[in-house]
């Protein structure tokens, strides 16, 4: 039987509801939630939204062993497509080179107002 380790870290909000922040497999597939731009007003600019739910996925994925470069895919979540360039631009400043996997799907709508979410799945790195 699989085992699910959870992580929590200080470097990203905690979570608003029943839920952890990622669990890491026995495998050491790392599985982040969805990670809104806590921390900032849910009215700052896109691009700032973006950087901040991408940079809370790059701290959670830190603390469970992974790095940026170890993201395998992630998937970014827009209030509205029209934000498609500044988001995508916001999100390659974030990840510099390292291009992984990647999904942006527009919602109807974010918790609090946001109109940014991030979720990833990552591999923990060996030693």
């Amino acid at each position: 039987m699989t085992s699910l380790r959870p992580v929590v870290t200080a470097a990203a909000p905690r979570p608003f509801g029943h839920y952890a922040q990622a669990v890491v497999a026995d495998g050491g597939t790392i599985w982040v939630s969805a990670q809104l731009p806590a921390g900032i007003p849910p009215g700052a600019p896109v691009a700032e939204q973006v950087a901040r739910a991408v940079g809370n996925v790059v701290a959670i994925v830190r603390e469970a062993g992974g790095s940026a470069a170890s993201i395998a895919r992630m998937t970014l979540f827009v209030a509205d497509i029209a934000d498609w360039d500044e988001a995508d631009a916001a999100y390659a400043r974030v990840l510099g080179a390292h291009r992984p996997a990647r999904a942006v799907v527009q919602v109807a709508g974010l918790h609090h107002g946001y109109r940014v979410a991030a979720d990833a799945v990552a591999l923990v790195v060996a030693p």
